[in-house]
């Protein structure tokens, strides 16, 4: 044994880490590693290889057999021939060792990044409810009325609001409209006058409906600083808009809940500003989704060049579907007949297009949508935006 293999394995019994105990030496982590394995090899040869070995002064950390003419002091010479009897590979070597060291190092220690400290704005968006709406199992294989729209609407903002715990919200923008009414006056049509199946009467919608947003916003508002805004819709163009008023006066004097005049307005697109991000809303039946880009340009041109990240959530066709308009225009996700499919052949920053989200319904399909394959799963949905980052978490509430 060399007198620096026996220095190296002093310091390897005591304990000491291959990090400290090579600064000690004055050699790299692997040269220390070659030491230890030289002594150790030698202290598991009989007594009369050791001595061989010491004789020819060949190391027996790294060979695996030697040869060596050694002259005497009478002038003689001894031939010494020596073989390692280890069957280990320098590649198990090299693992076993990879993997001490990374037991044994010592890492530095770095600041973490701090908690979210109410930074974000949380979106909630209850879609499409259509308050009103009857689905009966034995025709569609699903039941839907106006006790499960509200049970939905309550328990699906709870389960949202749970979800988005410790991502730092401190305020919340709730959506109001986009047909929360099923139909638009009490002869059961939509406002163009279309037919549709319902459960109750008119009257009864509208009161379900002022219940299930009072409750809906009053967990919101526990929560952070809301911020009512309203989509004109298509089945219920008239009662949808008066919903928003009488929410609106309900919360009048709650200092926790915002409602402007244009926010509650009958302005059928609108945009909401938070930090560095520009969210546009619109239900979907108005217009053309190619038109949304150029859009947002025009009408919240005061806004664009200050927002990095822009944003369309549209409604109206019950399903998940998202993609990016812009520098490269490309699809992201979309709902499918059981299954959605997800797209990430693109590679873009998302600062370099408007991205456009049409966002999932709780409500199922009635008749007409059944027998036509409008078939979709249905969810609430919320979205959580950081002031510089853009949309960063979105949570989904299944039923």
């Amino acid at each position: 044994m060399t007198p620096g293999q026996a220095e190296a394995l002093a310091l390897h019994n005591a304990g000491v880490t291959q990090r400290v105990a090579a600064e000690k030496l004055g050699i790299s982590r692997s040269a220390y590693r070659e030491r230890i394995r030289g002594a150790q090899k030698y202290e598991s040869m009989p007594e009369g290889q050791q001595a061989a070995l010491s004789a020819t002064g060949l190391d027996a950390g790294i060979a695996k057999f030697g040869w060596r003419i050694v002259q005497q002091s009478d002038g003689s010479k001894d031939s010494v021939f020596w073989k390692s009897e280890s069957g280990e590979t320098n590649l198990v070597d090299a693992m076993r060792d990879a993997i001490s060291e990374l037991r044994d190092d010592d890492y530095p220690v770095r600041p973490e990044r701090a908690k979210p400290t109410g930074e974000c704005l949380l979106v909630i968006d209850l879609a499409d409810v259509h308050i009103g709406k009857l689905c009966v199992e034995t025709e569609t294989g699903t039941t839907y009325s106006r006790d499960i729209a509200v049970h939905r609407m309550v328990e699906g903002t709870r389960g949202l609001l749970r979800k988005s715990e410790g991502h730092g919200i401190g305020r919340i923008l709730f959506v109001l409209g986009n047909d929360i009414l099923h139909v638009d006056n009490s002869k059961g049509t939509t406002t163009s006058g279309t037919p549709q199946d319902t459960d109750g009467s008119y009257f009864q919608m509208y009161r379900d409906a002022v219940a299930a947003y009072v409750r809906t916003i009053e967990m919101c508002a526990d929560v952070a600083p809301v911020d009512l805004i309203y989509c004109p819709s298509n089945h219920d163009w008239l009662s949808g808009w008066t919903l928003a008023q009488t929410v609106g006066v309900w919360f009048q004097n709650d200092k926790r809940v915002s409602a402007s005049e244009y926010n509650l307005s009958e302005l059928h697109r609108k945009y909401f500003r938070f930090s560095d991000n520009i969210i546009g809303l619109t239900h979907g039946d108005g217009a053309k989704e190619a038109d949304l880009y150029p859009l947002m340009v025009t009408e919240a041109r005061a806004h664009i060049s200050d927002c990095a990240h822009r944003y369309w959530y549209v409604h109206h066709f019950h399903h998940k579907n998202r993609k990016a308009q812009g520098v490269l225009s490309h699809k992201r996700e979309k709902d499918h007949i059981g299954m959605t499919m997800l797209h990430s052949n693109v590679k873009a920053m998302e600062g370099d297009n408007i991205q456009i989200e049409y966002v999932r319904s709780p409500s199922a399909p009635d008749g007409w949508h059944h027998r036509n394959g409008f078939v979709n799963r249905q969810a609430v949905e919320c979205f959580i935006h950081h002031p510089s980052d853009g949309q960063n978490a979105r949570f989904t509430e299944w039923f």
